[in-house]
């Protein structure tokens, strides 16, 4: 089962809870400004444990509600290896680039490396790095409905902006490719409406990105 995090206040990323019969994982944590989530989450969590928090890259607008959800919920977060050091050190330069606020250290990240899975039972999720938004972007594969977390690297009419700090033109076309060759179904997105056809938002990010 998958389900949208309402939130209600400031801008911020999607919320994803992906569950299965007895655990749950989160996809990104918003951005912290709506200090209702923890409790939406803990709703629709029900008698599941939340395993984890699942980050697709560091910024702000996708990590600032880790806190409030770890003090909730006391489950761990990961996130891609390259992007772990902003984030743990609190560079703002590269986690609020668009000037979402100033955002503390988050100690105790664990790192992704491409491959590493997360088995809920009805779901299990999948690391693939797909840098180009920023470096250590990673997008979640589910590897038993085919849907695709993919933060923003992929959305539903295109793919995210490289120019923010680490961000990379050639490792998002790199990116691309890399999905186009993963049997997707519906996309989830970090930010703007899901699609059921997530193959044809990859091949129409590639095109966008051919065009530049």
């Amino acid at each position: 089962m998958i389900q949208a995090v309402q939130v209600s206040i400031g801008f911020s990323s999607n919320i994803y809870l992906v569950s299965g019969p007895t655990a749950a994982v989160l996809v990104d944590a918003g951005s912290g400004t709506d200090p209702q989530v923890p409790g939406r989450v803990a709703v629709l969590l029900g008698d599941r444990e939340l395993k984890a928090v699942l980050l697709t890259h560091c910024h702000a607008d996708h990590t600032g509600g880790v806190p409030a959800v770890v003090q909730r919920f006391q489950c761990p977060v990961y996130i891609g290896a390259r992007d772990l050091p902003p984030l743990r050190d609190g560079n703002q330069q590269v986690v609020s680039p668009i000037g979402l606020g100033s955002f503390p250290p988050l100690p105790g990240l664990r790192p992704i490396q491409e491959g590493d899975c997360w088995d809920i039972g009805d779901h299990v999720l999948e690391a693939i790095d797909t840098p180009g938004h920023t470096a250590g972007s990673v997008s979640f594969w589910d590897r038993r409905t085919g849907s695709l977390f993919s933060g923003d690297t992929v959305f539903w009419h295109g793919c995210g902006r490289c120019d923010l700090p680490t961000g990379s033109n050639e490792d998002m076309r790199e990116s691309l490719v890399k999905l186009s060759n993963v049997n997707i179904t519906a996309l989830y997105p970090g930010h703007d409406e899901a699609t059921a056809d997530g193959a044809g938002s990859v091949a129409m990010a590639q095109q966008m990105m051919d065009g530049l």
